[in-house]
């Protein structure tokens, strides 16, 4: 199961020498370690449209949001199926948390992230792409909203926050989807914004129009 870790967070506590304050970044006014952590196995690393690594999942499904900046310091430590902590600020109403730090455990220094990931990237892909699997689970913005789906086949797809909420029930987990559009390869990790959906990869319709 996931674990969580909640300790209290005073403005005056950031002033005070603690042992991880050692290990904050200069110009840091707070320590991100003091905020809830979130610990269990990477699943997969999840790509946007355009091809950067902007998000994890937890095998245990919550996923944790951070900019393309930080992609490759943690795909260089973290494989697949490896521990990942992550401190940060979850969404009240889903398993989504914007990270503010990282470490493959706990115990370890924290790597602190300069520029966390409020908000989402929209740059599109080049590639002509599809998709097609079952619905694993809903890709989330920082905000908890639905913004296309991740399949447990892997690769994921992008709509707007708008498209999702008006597709509702068709992109439950368990459901069948396909998906075509513009997107990236990078090895096994695919992404594409979604412009024709479908159960099948061979029956697609355009997105409904507003």
């Amino acid at each position: 199961m996931l674990a969580r870790r909640h300790v209290l967070l005073a403005a005056s506590a950031t002033c005070l020498a603690f042992p991880a304050a050692a290990r904050i970044q200069a110009g840091l006014w707070f320590d991100p370690t003091q905020l809830p952590s979130y610990s269990g196995r990477l699943d997969r690393w999840i790509a946007t449209p355009s091809g950067s690594i902007e998000r994890g999942l937890f095998r245990e499904g919550t996923q944790f949001v951070f900019p393309a900046s930080e992609a490759e310091a943690l795909m260089a430590a973290i494989e697949p199926g490896a521990p990942i902590c992550v401190w940060g600020i979850r969404a009240r109403s889903a398993a989504v948390v914007l990270m503010l730090a990282w470490a493959k455990t706990d115990s370890e220094p924290a790597n602190f992230v300069e520029r966390p990931a409020w908000f989402v990237a929209g740059e599109p892909g080049r590639e002509r792409l599809q998709l097609a699997g079952r619905i694993l689970a809903p890709l989330l913005t920082p905000q908890c909203e639905g913004m296309g789906v991740i399949l447990a086949e892997g690769g994921a797809a992008r709509l707007s926050v708008e498209m999702h909420r008006r597709l509702g029930d068709a992109l439950k987990p368990g459901e069948a989807f396909a998906a075509e559009g513009p997107g990236t390869r990078r090895g096994e990790i695919v992404a594409l914004d979604a412009e024709r959906i479908g159960t099948e990869a061979g029956n697609l319709q355009p997105l409904p129009t507003p």
